[in-house]
């Protein structure tokens, strides 16, 4: 028995994507993009903060003038 091709059950794993357990080889659910959710410009926001946060380190660090 190939123990890299097979699950706990002992049933071959047939699904070798990224979406998939890779010890039952089940398909994980997917999970629906619905439009309008979340955030607005969060993207922008987190990187304003990661800019803030290393200028603040650059700052305790002694790397600016």
């Amino acid at each position: 028995m190939d123990h890299d091709r097979y699950g706990l059950d002992g049933m071959p794993i047939s699904c070798r994507g990224a979406d998939c357990d890779p010890v039952t080889g089940l398909a994980f659910p997917r999970v629906r993009e619905t439009n309008g959710a979340g955030i607005p410009h969060l993207r922008v926001i987190l990187a304003g903060m990661m800019l803030a946060f290393m200028g603040f380190f650059a700052w305790q660090a002694h790397l600016l003038g």
